[in-house]
């Protein structure tokens, strides 16, 4: 069984969408539209005249193999069997724990399996890839853009990372458990070997790759390991004059990687902004700044040939990169501290990935191998004195030594990094603009 890939899909319980809508999602339709009726037979087109299908959803360029699986994203590991169960299954009780078992794999995705149960909707425990709930009288709709539910007059929610919905029943399972694993020794060698397993799975079998590159310590981490899978390709967005103007560039001379460099006119920006704001469903003037970084590196990642992008996205939050935590440190105890960080890490689907992976869509595949569940387990459990050295206002230890591993240079390992919206420039532009008007 291979599953059928898909990149987004609505689909209806009980009517009330307008097909009008669906323009909403054209962007994520590479290859045209696959569509199951209530008796979930199938058909593939280029337009849908009407949303009389149970369940559109966005193709991605590879053909149709599965009727029984459609996956936004991907699963890592010995999955068939699991899914093999989840299909087969008809008791809610073992449906639970067949779930339970799926989600301890590591993956980044939102799923349909079509079981004895009806059509079963599962998120990974993560949320990395984007999936909405909309409820309106007795009618459910399940979406990975938002604004198709929105438009037809659904009560949207998020669809809770780790959860599942039996569609027909409307029955969630809850399971969602990002669990700690204790280890005898939290070390740079452990680390770098879970960083490893998690970007080589991600490469799978890609010829090249396309990573969004800052100069930090997290996208150079990421180049690193990743060069000795496949071929690399950097993008690196910045305004000019702004601070990543040079030095993103003396630093992938260091690397000894070829930068392709992408600069922004000012004046085009204001035009960008209303389908930024269209596609990643964002208002807030820190995700448009965050969200047309990525724009650009995307649309240029894709005029390069690329159609996967790899992000350094959680990094901050997984090991303390964030200057508030450092200075909450300073007023709160060191269990204050992680817990806020461990917060952040169960609310990043919210904050960073359901924007990230909309505004990135209609270019590239989004990747973010620090969003392994491995490694978040392994991050949960690091005590924060790896993380955090609040005497000498250092932060990232644990990862700086991975950096000190993979031999990066002094001048990568040991720079205070600025978030790509204010060391691209960007974030000044947007700021101007949404301000006029």
């Amino acid at each position: 069984m291979i599953p059928t890939l898909v990149r987004g899909f609505v689909c209806n319980n009980n009517g009330g969408i307008d097909s009008l809508n669906l323009n909403s999602m054209k962007h994520r339709a590479w290859s045209g539209y696959l569509c199951y009726d209530n008796n979930l037979d199938y058909s593939t087109s280029k337009e849908i005249p009407n949303l009389s299908p149970h369940i559109i959803a966005c193709l991605d360029k590879s053909s149709i193999n599965d009727d029984n699986v459609l996956i936004h994203g991907e699963i890592y590991g010995d999955y068939i069997p699991i899914i093999n169960n989840v299909i087969n299954c008809t008791d809610i009780h073992k449906l639970t724990s067949h779930i339970q078992e799926l989600y301890k794999l590591d993956g980044s995705y939102c799923m349909i399996i079509m079981g004895k149960l009806g059509p079963i909707f599962l998120r990974d425990p993560l949320g990395c890839k984007p999936l909405y709930l909309g409820k309106k009288n007795n009618s459910f709709s399940i979406s990975t853009q938002k604004s198709i539910l929105i438009n037809s007059n659904f009560q949207v929610e998020d669809f809770i990372p780790g959860t599942a919905l039996i569609l027909d029943s409307g029955k969630i399972i809850n399971v969602r458990n990002l669990s700690t694993t204790n280890y005898s020794q939290y070390d740079a060698d452990t680390l770098l070997n879970l960083l490893k397993n998690s970007i080589s799975s991600r490469i799978g079998n890609k010829n090249t790759i396309g990573v969004s590159f800052s100069g930090g310590i997290d996208s150079s981490i990421l180049i690193s390991i990743a060069n000795e899978f496949t071929e690399i390709k950097a993008f690196n967005v910045r305004m000019k004059d702004s601070y990543d103007f040079d030095n993103a560039k003396k630093l992938a001379n260091l690397l000894g990687i070829d930068l392709i460099e992408i600069e922004p006119k000012k004046d085009h920006i204001p035009d960008d902004i209303p389908n930024i704001t269209s596609i990643a469903e964002i208002m807030r003037p820190m995700d448009v700044s965050i969200a047309l970084g990525f724009y650009y590196v995307a649309k240029t990642a894709q005029e390069h040939g690329v159609s996967t992008l790899f992000v350094g996205q959680l990094a901050d939050e997984l090991f303390g990169g964030y200057a508030r935590y450092i200075r909450t440190m300073s007023e709160e105890s060191p269990q204050f501290v992680t817990d806020m960080m461990n917060t952040d890490v169960h609310q990043a689907y919210t904050k960073n990935f359901e924007r990230d992976e909309k505004i990135t869509s209609p270019f590239v595949d989004l990747f973010v191998p620090y969003a392994s569940i491995p490694l978040v387990d392994f991050a949960l459990s690091c005590p924060i004195e790896y993380k955090i050295d609040s005497n000498n206002e250092i932060r990232k230890v644990i990862l700086r030594s991975v950096a000190k591993k993979l031999n990066l240079p002094d001048e990568i390992i040991y720079q205070t990094k600025k978030a790509i919206h204010f060391s691209s420039g960007i974030d000044k532009v947007v700021k101007r603009t949404l301000k006029n008007n």
